[in-house]
């Protein structure tokens, strides 16, 4: 039998909604709770994943979107990690606030 060929995600443009969120077209939808099904997708496509928190943004920015009682995060810049090809993955609301995932490929499979 063949093997099944695992289609890698690429970079793609970050188009984020109304509220700032964003989700890469090629991720698959993880519910809460599906931890480990998110960890065996990272590993089976070879990536290594940072997560900047807009709670450790600059204090400016941290202090908007908490104080404003609301969900949007559309002016938060999430810093990209030091090194090359950073990919955004998503960027979701989360207990502690809005956190963007970064991404690139560690080794070719």
């Amino acid at each position: 039998m063949p093997m099944e060929t695992i289609k890698l995600i690429q970079p793609a443009p970050v188009v984020r909604d109304e509220n700032g969120m964003y989700q890469h077209p090629d991720m698959p939808d993880f519910d809460e709770g599906d931890g480990e099904k998110c960890k065996e997708w990272i590993s089976e496509q070879a990536l290594a994943v940072a997560m900047v928190s807009l709670e450790y943004a600059d204090e400016a920015i941290a202090d908007r979107y908490f104080e404003a009682g609301d969900p949007d995060c559309i002016y938060w810049e999430p810093d990209r990690p030091d090194g090359e090809d950073w990919f955004c993955l998503a960027i979701h609301d989360t207990d502690d606030g809005p956190v963007c995932w970064w991404a690139r490929r560690e080794v070719t499979p």
